[in-house]
């Protein structure tokens, strides 16, 4: 008989470095010596949390229903920020409530959230261990949402995750600078309601291409969609801040012309 569980999914800024992402794995099977678990990225700039957003979204795209993300990137920890377990389209997702689920929220055609009780024994340096971890392998194990804690409907979401348009002008940020160094933009392809791209500027520079493939760039600066639907500034064969693209955090500016 195959094994009824899915998997968990570790998100975090915790890096390789350290004990804090083993000891993540540790508690997971404390908590069910038969937890399955993967790494999503360990890799999110430390307390960057528009950037986990993003790849909590990512994630969540690439993985089937039933998948727990377990996402750590929690500069508030040990405050009396919420944490929150979060159902998406059938992906769940256990979390600080600090923004890290905003794009999986707001994106999500059936979605629920539930607060989750912190446990008295919870270090205050270390929720993901004490709190996070069990409450994930708990879900993949499978216990219904509902069975660890109450509903809410309030989930945080992040301002600077959305947009803001003026006329033909689209105002984004860079929410990821990624392993290639693309610079991958709040800007989505759902944002563009029907127009599209023609240009993108920045402080210190711009560019007028738009290319469908990285190979489409040649030796300048483009925009293209990216596999998580998000605009990002791209180079080829170098990372576009080499030919002058923006920085991670850098605000951007993308003009549209019709559809």
């Amino acid at each position: 008989m195959s094994d009824p569980r899915t998997a968990v999914v570790l998100v975090t800024d915790y890096g390789a470095d350290d004990s804090y992402a083993g000891s993540l794995v540790g508690a997971l099977w404390t908590a069910d010596p038969d937890a399955r678990w993967a790494v999503g990225t360990h890799g999110v700039p430390p307390g960057d949390v528009l950037a986990g957003a993003y790849h909590v979204k990512a994630l969540a795209r690439s993985f089937p229903a039933g998948t727990v993300l377990c996402a750590v990137v929690d500069p508030g920890v040990g405050t009396d920020r919420r944490a929150i377990a979060v159902e998406a389209d059938g992906v769940r997702c256990v979390a600080p409530d600090n923004g890290l689920c905003t794009w999986l929220w707001e994106e999500a055609g059936e979605r629920r959230c539930v607060a989750l009780p912190v446990p008295p024994q919870t270090s205050p340096t270390f929720a993901g261990r004490d709190l996070f971890a069990p409450v994930a392998a708990r879900l993949a194990a499978g216990a219904d949402l509902e069975e660890c804690g109450p509903r809410v409907d309030d989930p945080v979401l992040l301002p600077a995750a959305f947009p803001r348009r003026v006329r033909t002008e689209l105002y984004a940020r860079v929410c990821v600078v990624d392993r290639f160094g693309n610079a991958i933009t709040t800007a989505r392809l759902g944002d563009l309601a029907g127009a599209r791209p023609v240009a993108a500027s920045w402080i210190g520079g711009g560019t007028r291409r738009v290319a469908r493939t990285y190979a489409d760039i040649g030796g300048g600066l483009a925009l293209v969609a990216g596999s998580a639907g998000h605009l990002e500034v791209a180079a080829r064969d170098v990372p576009a801040v080499a030919r002058g693209g923006p920085a991670a955090g850098a605000s951007v500016r993308i003009t549209l012309g019709p559809g």
